[in-house]
C-alpha cells in the first residue's frame, strides 16, 4: 500500500468536509495526500516553510476537521498507518465496515437538520413531488417515490429524459423537483432545472458537489460523501447513502408531522405497533426512537 494510500479512513473524513475548506486548506490536504509520513514527522513550524503558510493555519487546520490540535491529528494519522501495515490482508470485511462507518458519520455531519426541516416543509406545500433519477439512478428513484407515497405525498419518479422534457415544459410553482445527480455536471440536466425554474417550480438537488452545473438551479442542495478515497471505493454501493440521507429525511416526516405518521399507519403494513397500546400513535412511535 503506498503512502498516499495509507490514510483512506481519515482522508474520506477531510474529503467529505471539502466544501468547508479555504485555499490554505487545501494546500494543507494535498501535502497530507503527497508527502504522509513527513507530514507526520515534523513541527508545525517546519510544516508551514514546507507547504508555504504560516504554523497557526495548519493547526486551525486541525481543528477544523475534529481535532485538539496538530499532534492530535499526527497521533490519528500514525495510528491509522499503523493499522494498515499490521493487516495481513483483506480478505475479511473489516475495512468494509470501517468505510461504511466512515460515510455515515460524514453524511450526518453534512446534512444540516435545517435543510431537513426545510425539505419537509417544501414536500408538504407541493401540489406534486417528482424523483428525477436518470441512467443509474433509475431504480433508486422509483424506491423512493414509493416509500414517500406512504406518508400521503403525490410523488413520482422521472427516470428518463423524453418523461422528463415532459414535464419540463408543463411544470408549476407548486411542483418540486427532487434530483439525483453525484457529478451535478450533466448540461442537458442542467438546462432543464434551469427551465424548471424559470416555471417557478422548487429544485432540491443530491449530489458530491455543493457546486457544480446543477447547483445554481437548487433551492436546496442536500450533499452526500465522495467515496473516491476510499480503501473499499470500487465495492461500496453509492446508492446505499442516498437512501440513508432519505431516511433521515422520512424519519423527520414521522417524528414532525402527524398528519404523515397517521397516513403511515394507514398505509404500510409493517408500520403497525401494538394494539394494546393506549397511546396515540406519534407518541408511541416516539417511545421505539
Amino acid at each position: 500500500m503506498t503512502e498516499n494510500y495509507e490514510l483512506f479512513t481519515l482522508m474520506a473524513r477531510i474529503d467529505g468536509m471539502s466544501n468547508q475548506f479555504t485555499k490554505t486548506d487545501w494546500k494543507i490536504v494535498q501535502y497530507i495526500k503527497k508527502s504522509t509520513l513527513k507530514f507526520i514527522e515534523l513541527s508545525a513550524q517546519e510544516l508551514a516553510k514546507e507547504i508555504g503558510t504560516s504554523d497557526a493555519s495548519i493547526i486551525r487546520f486541525a481543528q477544523k476537521v475534529g481535532y485538539s490540535g496538530l499532534n492530535e491529528l499526527k497521533y490519528t494519522m500514525q495510528k491509522e498507518i499503523d493499522k494498515s501495515s499490521s493487516s495481513v490482508n483483506h480478505s475479511d470485511y473489516s475495512a468494509l465496515l470501517n468505510d461504511y462507518k466512515m460515510l455515515l458519520d460524514s453524511l450526518f455531519h453534512l446534512t444540516n437538520p435545517a435543510d431537513i426541516n426545510h425539505t419537509r416543509e417544501l414536500m408538504l406545500k407541493s401540489r406534486r413531488i417528482f424523483i428525477i433519477g436518470l441512467n443509474f439512478n433509475q431504480n433508486i428513484a422509483e424506491i423512493i417515490a414509493h416509500k414517500f407515497m406512504t406518508l400521503g405525498l403525490t410523488v413520482q419518479a422521472l427516470t428518463n429524459y423524453d418523461t422528463l422534457k415532459l414535464y419540463q415544459s408543463l411544470s408549476q410553482e407548486t411542483d418540486l423537483f427532487i434530483t439525483i445527480s453525484l457529478s451535478g455536471n450533466h448540461k442537458q440536466l442542467a438546462s432543464i432545472l434551469a427551465d424548471l425554474n424559470k416555471n417557478g417550480s422548487s429544485v432540491l438537488l443530491i449530489t458530491n458537489y455543493e457546486k457544480s452545473l446543477c447547483s445554481p438551479y437548487a433551492n436546496i442542495t442536500l450533499v452526500i460523501p465522495k467515496t473516491d478515497l476510499l480503501f473499499s471505493s470500487n465495492t461500496i454501493t453509492r446508492e446505499i447513502l442516498i437512501l440513508v440521507l432519505f431516511d433521515m429525511l422520512f424519519h423527520n416526516f414521522l417524528s414532525e408531522d402527524v398528519k404523515s405518521f397517521q397516513f403511515f399507519q394507514k398505509a404500510a403494513s409493517y408500520s403497525r405497533l401494538n394494539s394494546d397500546d393506549t397511546r396515540d400513535g406519534l407518541q408511541k412511535f416516539m417511545d421505539l426512537l
